[in-house]
């Protein structure tokens, strides 16, 4: 969001003539004669017009300003390369001249969009933003407040005031490589503050399995609507591609059982949708994970799985196959 420059020039010389007047008898109680024609009213309205001047001159940014802006944010060579030195003499002419190059050779354009890139890693954001100029980076994540590269669970979630991990997602693999994550805490380093301890990890992954059944729409080939279902599916909870908006799972976020539905019903030919039954009728349960990973399983009042828990560095790698998604009868 830009920053809006204040108005300095909001009084007017009849408000400075009124508040001098205003404040005569508080100053000079004897100083009985407020008319024009006194000499003190006059000095007062002299002084107004000057305070006015000053004002509206402090409230333009003239090219003196723009100069000294430029040279504060490039440097003191700036002003040198253009023949305007410090102490000198310098005339409106040289200055025009000056800003007149910077603007057509786009110096000013290339000097403001510097202050837009960061420098430094101070907010979550700037972390991000950091880390994805870094080559062969598709996504990064930060966790403030977090230690994320500890192998205790229970540490990984806790409060861990002054440190900040920043999970990396490489291009074209699900595991970032060695050098890669070396190579982002190198250009991390300069970049945060003193006391803030960073730590560059690799996603983690909940692998996620799905069962559910499809009924197709007479005519529809059974074999082909198995086979895009399961690459739908895939793709949904794709690291890089997936999610609706294709840019990839977001981090951290949960696996709803009724958006997988929802992927599926809006198959081509697909008729409904319904949970896989077993031999004795009973419904299968939709969503599947790791033994290891079964405290992620939410359900609701009546046991049944609304989604899988994802935790802030975590993405999801699908486990599904041909036999996970199951072609009913055609209606």
């Amino acid at each position: 969001m830009p920053l809006s420059l204040p108005n300095l020039d909001d009084l007017r010389w009849r408000d400075l003539v009124a508040e001098g007047r205003f404040l005569i008898p508080a100053s000079a109680p004897e100083w009985t004669n407020h008319n024009p024609t006194d000499p003190g009213i006059t000095l007062i309205e002299l002084f107004g017009y000057v305070s006015e001047r000053l004002m509206y001159q402090l409230n333009r940014v003239g090219d003196g300003n723009v100069a000294e802006f430029l040279s504060l944010i490039n440097g003191p060579r700036w002003k040198e390369q253009r023949g305007l030195r410090d102490g000198a003499d310098i005339s409106p002419d040289q200055l025009r001249m000056a800003l007149k190059v910077a603007v057509a050779t786009g110096e000013k354009r290339r000097t403001v969009s510097a202050l837009l890139e960061p420098t430094r890693a101070v907010t979550s954001v700037d972390f991000e933003l950091l880390t994805s100029s870094v080559a062969t980076v598709a996504r990064a994540k930060c966790v403030a407040g977090r230690d994320l590269n500890n192998d205790d669970p229970v540490v990984r979630m806790a409060e861990a005031p002054g440190h900040v991990s920043v999970v990396v997602l490489a291009e074209g693999s699900l595991h970032p490589s060695r050098e890669l994550l070396a190579k982002i805490r190198q250009a991390l380093e300069p970049a945060r503050l003193l006391t803030t301890r960073v730590h560059v990890v690799a996603p983690r992954y909940v692998k996620l399995g799905c069962r559910m059944t499809i009924t197709p729409i007479r005519g529809t080939p059974r074999e082909a609507l198995q086979e895009t279902a399961v690459k739908r599916l895939k793709f949904f909870l794709d690291p890089h591609q997936g999610w609706f908006n294709g840019k990839g799972w977001p981090w951290g976020r949960n696996v709803y059982v009724s958006e997988l539905y929802q992927v599926l019903s809006e198959i081509r030919g697909v008729d409904r949708v319904a949970p896989t039954r077993d031999s004795q009728g009973a419904p299968v349960e939709e969503l599947f994970v790791d033994p290891s990973h079964s405290d992620r399983l939410k359900r609701n009042n009546r046991e049944e799985i609304e989604a899988v828990e994802l935790r802030p560095d975590e993405l999801i790698d699908p486990q599904i196959g041909p036999a996970d998604i199951a072609i009913a009868a055609q209606v």
